[in-house]
């Protein structure tokens, strides 16, 4: 008989770790997910197209429902799990009867940050997170609202450039010198803010955000150095936690996320995390890569095959405000490192390339990313470059032909 195996979060690492688990264990485990949104497992990172009008709601769904069920899955969305009880081995679901399992998996990824500023509770102040967040913020666009956004990270720029596409005025605040300064280098920032701008979207960096004004709604927003800007809406996109309270509260170690080991195992050994919500060796990685990787080795260990999470390369390889990024690894740089560079501002493109030990350590792309995926490769297997480096910021077909055919 199968052993029950229930996933806590229907988000992109719970769909992950299903199809592993087909791929590894199929039929071993009689697999649950439940969760909260009211739909199926959808990818996040396209919200932003649906909100410029680039793609439908319907499109960004993972898996169709017959996927689910052809692999035995049982899919119960809409349902918000409240408590476990790791003596009882069981689960209780709002307003539901509980549910045993006898392996569980945390995947309940995170919730948008909130700043804690006056007038952070009036009516008016939204967060970008979900398709009903997206559903919102169109109804803001199409009554053509004036719209602060707070926070130029991935988020952010993404709910602007979304909110700019479909007809809103928007101003975009960051409390930094450049946007989305975990992944980009200042040049590669300052491009890619002239590149947004051209699209309609009011960008304004080192702007903290000092008080939200308004009568029961927003009005505008004080900044630190008293300036205001005038809104019908605000939107905070500055930054996640990650959803770790129904662990915290069954007695599971809990940090910044909850802590993992290399086989995505939390303190209670019969209970697994993964994705947004887990700490592995003191790292809450927030991207969809690592929450992949993570999947493919739980997978393996459910299965009782050997396997090991390592932690991730961090990389970023998105359309940021439908500008096409790459960053990855340590593009800043450290001591005995050398950087190449090429920039053309006019043509929208810069590239950075990091080597150190001669190898590619790093790398920061804008505009044209085509060899992306290879720099990545090159990042991970800790390649020796010193037969291309003359020409490997022209690109893979250039500096490795051969491989490139």
């Amino acid at each position: 008989m199968s052993e029950p195996l229930v996933i806590v979060g229907n988000g992109m690492a719970a769909a992950r770790l299903v199809d592993e688990l087909a791929k590894t264990a199929l039929g071993r485990y009689a697999v649950a997910v439940i969760g909260e949104e009211p739909r199926l497992a959808y990818n996040r990172v396209l919200l932003s197209s649906v909100l410029a009008g680039e793609t439908g709601s319907h499109e960004i769904e993972l898996r169709p429902a017959d996927w689910w069920r052809h692999r035995g899955v049982t899919v119960r969305y809409g349902y918000r799990v409240t408590e476990i009880d790791t003596g009882r081995r069981e689960l209780k679901i709002a307003g539901e009867e509980s549910m045993e399992y006898s392996k569980l998996v945390l995947a309940t990824g995170s919730t948008p940050l909130r700043l804690n500023v006056p007038g952070a509770d009036l009516a008016g102040v939204h967060t970008f997170r979900d398709t009903r967040d997206v559903d919102l913020l169109l109804t803001l666009a199409a009554a053509k609202k004036r719209v602060v956004v707070v926070g130029g990270g991935l988020l952010g720029l993404e709910a602007a450039y979304g909110l700019a596409k479909a007809g809103a005025p928007v101003t975009l605040l960051h409390l930094m010198d450049r946007l989305m300064e975990r992944q980009l280098d200042l040049p590669a920032a300052d491009l890619l803010k002239t590149l947004v701008e051209r699209k309609g979207v009011r960008i304004l960096l080192n702007a903290s955000t000092a008080r939200i004004h308004g009568e029961g709604h927003v009005e505008a927003v004080e900044l630190a150095d008293g300036s205001r800007i005038e809104a019908d809406a605000v939107i905070f996109a500055a930054g996640i936690r990650p959803n770790v309270a129904l662990a915290k509260e069954a007695g599971i170690a809990v940090n910044r996320g909850v802590v993992v080991n290399d086989v995505m195992q939390t303190s209670s050994s019969d209970i697994f995390a993964l994705g947004e919500c887990a700490e592995h060796r003191g790292t809450c990685y927030g991207l969809v890569e690592p929450a992949y990787e993570q999947a493919r080795v739980l997978a393996r260990h459910l299965a009782g095959r050997p396997a090991a999470y390592q932690g991730s390369v961090v990389s970023t390889n998105l359309k940021v405000s439908g500008v096409s990024v790459f960053s990855a690894g340590d593009f800043m740089g450290g001591e005995g490192s050398e950087s190449l560079v090429l920039s053309d501002r006019r043509r929208g493109t810069y590239k950075k390339l990091v080597i150190a030990d001669g190898r590619l350590t790093g790398a920061v792309l804008i505009g044209d990313t085509i060899d992306a995926l290879w720099y990545l490769e090159l990042i991970r297997n800790r390649d020796k470059v010193a037969a291309i480096r003359t020409d490997m910021m022209f690109g893979r077909v250039l500096a490795q032909p051969s491989k490139a055919a």
